[in-house]
């Protein structure tokens, strides 16, 4: 191709793409379902979850999935159990699992799906803050709702709140992993200004979690292979180089 001429088949026609490494972010709007995924925790032929309270994703699911004290005394539930509280908006109003409900929600809010006394968990994209051309720190939030008839009774070594158990669950299942096709998370302020852990309260009927984990994220898109140089600006004969 001559030099200096963009590319009519580029997606940035009539401009240049000219730095190698610029992220394009195409794979963000996906996070929250692959962070979803993971925190399924399901059996992949390879791998087998292990009923384990040392585990966090056990440990999770418990919290989430039983209602009463003492959920984890329970067993890990079941793939089946676990897909039939994670939302699907397909079917908005109509959880398969009735009793249960939706408890599991890859975006920031469904009010029709929610009832009294559910444990929920929101996870939505949050602040994307660039620290430099070619890494930015994104940031993954998880809002946990618990009503108030469930959050003082989990009971076990002590441990009351059952958001608390949730958060600490999530951070620990998240916090230094890195996420094949993702990124690395991680719980930093000095990285990401927004991780936190907070509570608070619906001023209604539930209380919660609200916790933000970093995300950085590195790109390697190649650029278009043209010389920046003597490229006119709108014909007009002005040149960059």
């Amino acid at each position: 191709m001559p030099q200096g001429k963009a590319n009519p088949n580029s997606e940035f026609y009539p401009y240049i793409k000219v730095y190698e490494g610029y992220s394009d972010f195409v794979d963000e709007l996906r996070i929250p379902r692959k962070v979803m995924d993971y925190l399924l925790d399901m059996p992949d032929g390879v791998y087998t979850p292990v009923d384990d309270n040392k585990r966090a994703r056990t440990r999770l699911w418990k919290y989430l999935y039983y209602d009463g004290a003492h959920p984890e005394r329970q067993p890990l539930p079941t793939p089946s159990e676990k897909m039939d509280v994670l939302f699907d908006p397909e079917f908005p109003t109509r959880p398969p699992n009735s009793e249960k409900g939706y408890r599991l929600f890859p975006q920031v809010f469904i009010k029709p799906s929610q009832t009294d006394a559910q444990t929920r968990i929101y996870v939505y994209m949050g602040r994307a803050v660039p620290t430099d051309d070619f890494t930015t720190q994104l940031s993954v939030v998880f809002d946990i709702f618990v009503h108030y008839t469930e959050e003082a009774n989990t009971r076990e070594d002590n441990s009351y709140s059952r958001a608390e158990a949730i958060s600490q669950a999530i951070r620990q299942a998240l916090h230094g992993v890195n996420r094949d096709g993702v990124g690395s998370f991680y719980f930093n302020r000095a990285r990401h200004a927004d991780c936190t852990d907070e509570p608070f309260t619906d001023k209604d009927s539930n209380v919660g979690r609200h916790l933000v984990m970093g995300l950085e994220i590195k790109s390697t898109v190649p650029d278009e292979g043209i010389p920046y140089n003597d490229i006119p600006i709108n014909g007009w004969g002005v040149n960059f180089g």
